[in-house]
């Protein structure tokens, strides 16, 4: 009978032990699945925000007010500023269209062609007279440009790039009222002289708001400086345009 017993209780305390055992063993690896899995999860939303938002087309205007930088050149072809010295900026309607391509879930990459104008203006005005002009350069420009992104329906853009530029034109409208109130106007057109390509870089801050399922509306305010010259070495003058504006248009999810 003792012996019976004791068997009893030696079988009793095995099971417990074995019972214990295997609840400790068995919670254990369940913490483990669920970090990973929850992990796993996050990897794959970010995955799929990526993916949704992989590539998007855009068609921009663009409003800036631009100005120069002008310097006396210093080679021996250098001259006097005389009444350049007292341009004012002037404001410019550009246009682009480009896509934006997201590399991870926070950095995209954007590229696109624009049409850009840069100008600066002149006035002179007394009671008896008046001379004025305003000088328009013309680009047709390739901007790339990296952006950190934050948010989703409502998406903060930060960055800025380069923008190399193609040399299209140069125009000059002038009006003029004499003494005698005699008035006339003429527009200057030029293609020689100018540098055919001038590099740019640009800073961006702006937001996106996402209204339906693929179209969102952008606005995205930019600063402008032109590296290089505007104008050929054996020019007069150093030219260096400045523009801040912002880029208001409208983006399709592909």
């Amino acid at each position: 009978m003792k012996e019976t017993k004791l068997v009893l209780l030696v079988a009793l305390v095995v099971s417990h032990f074995s019972l214990f055992a295997q609840v400790e063993l068995g919670g254990e690896p369940e913490e483990k699945p669920k970090k990973e899995k929850v992990k796993e999860e996050k990897v794959k939303e970010e995955k799929e925000v990526v993916k949704d938002g992989n590539t998007e087309v855009f068609l921009v205007t663009n409003w800036s007010r631009t100005s120069r930088v002008l310097e006396i050149n210093e080679g021996p072809f250098g001259d006097s500023l005389g009444l350049r010295a007292f341009e004012d900026p002037s404001s410019n309607w550009s246009f682009g269209i480009g896509f934006r391509s997201a590399l991870n879930r926070h950095f995209s990459l954007q590229a696109g062609v624009s049409f850009i104008r840069n100008s600066e203006s002149y006035i002179f005005e007394e009671t008896d007279t008046l001379f004025k002009y305003n000088t328009t350069y013309s680009y047709i420009a390739m901007p790339i440009k990296g952006l950190y992104t934050l948010g989703n329906e409502l998406k903060l853009l930060v960055g800025g790039g380069i923008t190399p530029q193609l040399f299209t034109s140069y125009i000059q409208e002038q009006e003029w009222r004499d003494k005698v109130d005699a008035t006339g106007d003429e527009t200057i057109k030029q293609k020689n002289g100018y540098s055919t390509f001038v590099l740019s870089a640009a800073i961006n801050v702006g937001v996106q708001y996402q209204f339906s399922e693929n179209f969102s509306i952008l606005f995205m305010p930019e600063y402008r400086i032109q590296l290089t010259d505007s104008y050929v070495v054996t020019d007069s003058y150093n030219h260096f345009a400045r523009a801040l504006g912002f880029d208001l248009g409208l983006t399709f999810k592909l």
